[in-house]
Formats: C-alpha cells, structure tokens, sequence
C-alpha cells in the first residue's frame, strides 16, 4: 500500500508540473503572437537569404515588367547567430543585389540577372574591403545604383554608381564621389557620407546623408546637378536633439519630407516641409520577444508610397538578418505586415519557448 500511496504521490506531482508547464507554454506563446510575424522571402547570393540595407522604389505603371525595385547588401550571420558571419569575413558579402516585385510582397530576381551587381575582386578581398549603404534612384528611364566603398588598409570611402536600363544589364563601377578630394571635404558634401538618401527633385539630385563614423553624428543635406559636383552641405536639424543618426532613408510623400533614422537600436520616423528641420513623429523599437525575427535588432529602413498605400521595408535580426515590411494608409499608421504561412505556429513554438526560458535563467544570474 505505501509503494502504491507513493507512486500516486509522485504521479501528482509529476501531473501538477507537467500542467504548470503547458500552461506556462500556452501562456508565452499568446504574449508571443503580437511579435509572431514573417519578414520577406528574398534570395541572396551567398545562398542564405539575409537580406539587409534595403532600397526600394515603386515606379507606377512598371518599368521592364515590374513595379517595385529593391537594391540590398546581404550581411549575413553564421550558424546559430554568430556575429562573425560567414568567411572570409562577414562584410566581403556585403555586395550590391537587386531584386524585384510586382506587389511589394514577392521579390524575385529579374530576367537572366545575377547578383550580386558588383562583386569585390581578388585584391579588394585580401585588403578587407567592402561596399555598403545601397540606394536606388530612378532617374527618367534610367534606374541608377549608388552604394559605397570601403578602402580598409587605406581608410578610404568613396560612392560609386551603377546604372541600367532594364534592371538586367549594368554599366561599369563608377566613382562618383571621392571623399579624399580636399574640395570635396571642404566645399561639397565633407569628408564621410554614411547611408545617403537620394531623390531626383526639380531635376536635380538631393542627397541626405549622416557625416561621420563616430559619436558626434549629423545630417547634412547637399545638391548636385550631375551627381558628381556637389553644393556645400547644410546641416538638418532634428526636434529631439538626443537622437543620434547612423542610417537614415528620406522620401517626398505629398510634398512632405519623411525620414526613418536608425540610431543604433530604434526606427524612428520624422516629417518636414522644406528638408531640413525634421519633426519626430512615431517609432519602432526592436522586438521584446526571442523568436521575433526582429528581437536581434533593427537597421536601415526604406520608406515609399505607391497607388494605394505606405510602405516601409526595413532591416532586422535575430538569427538570422532580414528585411521586414510595414504597411498603412499613411506613415503614422504603418504596422508591421506577416508574409502568410510563415508565422511561428503553435506547434513549431518549443525552440523558442527554449530560447526564451534560456535567456530569462540567464538575466536572472547577471
């Protein structure tokens, strides 16, 4: 009777932690499900599908059978996270990529193209270089690539450009801005341009443009007529001074000026009337929830409105990098839109619920 009145005992104790667990389990799970979304499903040409420092323009109508275009460099995590990416140096993949979309959602390669568009040489490999900062610009029937690149040994940085007429075939790498010039630090744009946004207004380009590399970062605003030869910069001003830029996007939307700044952890959105003094309006912070494929971190965002309503793409981590969208009838009302079928299901929740009890045991130790 006493082995049978302890095996009982054992068993209730077993049921009562085993129900505690399920409840546990359906309770994080639903806590879960506001940061349970998908981000897009984009093929990059290291054969991970990170993609990361989106660029995109909807052109009405389509141009060569599409209406959205994406330029991007993958920046991919190795396995399980890893920082250190894949070798011989996580930014070596860091290469201009196109893609393209005839709703926003669906992104393909075009036609025969091969990414990436540009590609590091030998030499560029063995000195660590890297390209960065990808934005697309259409310029009449002409959609133009500007992106940087990074002379490591040399500490170099110049912007380079690309152009096509059919997002298929491109022309040469060219240099368009050399940040070594002494004219070019002391009457155009500076000695650093970080992330440039760049719009064709009134014929003439229009460049924003984070200054520095360092702790002490601005905005500067510089215009140019050939995309070469660049006025003086001005410097924008931001309402909320704490705000420290590192990536920024600018577009017009109804003759206002929007602008996403990434400040290292959060998307915030600003609003202007004349480009220079910026509003802050509403923000994106990074997911709370292990599992969310944006919990890692944010990054670069790209904002455009096509023929029925807003769009922002942006970038985010977890275990792996990738580029989420948001969706609304404005910029204020943006919230963050789920590619269907790719959610965590309830069913595929253990690992994350793993992750998560994993990362609150370790909080509780630090």
């Amino acid at each position: 009777m006493q082995l049978i009145r302890t095996k009982r005992k054992y068993g209730y104790i077993v049921f009562a932690i085993t129900l505690l667990i399920a409840i546990d389990y359906v309770y994080r799970y639903f806590a879960f499900e506001p940061y349970n979304q998908s981000p897009l499903n984009i093929e990059t040409p290291e054969g991970n599908a990170q993609p990361y420092h989106p660029s995109v323009v909807y052109i009405p109508g389509g141009w060569n059978g599409y209406a959205y275009w994406m330029a991007e460099t993958p920046y991919p995590l190795g396995p399980d996270g890893d920082w250190n990416g894949l070798p011989p140096y996580r930014a070596r993949w860091e290469n201009p990529c196109i893609h393209a979309s005839h709703d926003g959602i669906h992104w393909e390669t075009p036609g025969d193209l091969v990414n990436p568009i540009d590609d590091l040489n030998e030499t560029e490999i063995e000195n660590r270089d890297f390209f960065s900062d990808t934005h697309l610009v259409m310029n009449g029937d002409t959609l133009e690539c500007w992106y940087r690149i990074s002379r490591t040994q040399r500490d170099e940085t110049y912007i380079l450009r690309k152009y096509s007429a059919d997002g298929i075939h491109w022309s040469e790498r060219e240099t368009v801005i050399d940040l070594q010039d002494p004219a070019v630090v002391r009457e155009g744009p500076g000695g650093m341009i970080v992330s440039p946004a760049i719009q064709k207004i009134g014929g003439r380009y229009c460049m924003w443009y984070v200054n520095d590399i360092g702790e002490s970062r601005s905005i500067c605003r510089s215009f140019s007529d050939d995309g070469r030869n660049w006025q003086k910069k001005e410097y924008c001003r931001l309402s909320d001074t704490a705000v420290v830029p590192w990536h920024i996007d600018v577009q017009r939307i109804d003759s206002i000026y929007y602008m996403v700044i990434y400040d290292f952890r959060n998307l915030t959105l600003w609003s202007s009337r004349d480009g220079l003094f910026f509003e802050k309006r509403r923000l994106l912070a990074p997911s709370p929830k292990l599992g969310s494929f944006y919990a890692g971190g944010l990054y670069r965002s790209a904002l455009l409105r096509d023929d029925k309503e807003c769009k922002l793409y942006f970038s985010a981590f977890d275990k792996k990098t990738a580029v989420g969208l948001m969706r609304g009838n404005c910029p204020d009302s943006l919230k963050i839109y789920s590619v269907s079928g790719n959610k965590v299901s309830f069913f595929r929740f253990p690992v994350t619920y793993l992750r998560q009890k994993k990362q609150a045991i370790v909080h509780l130790f630090e």
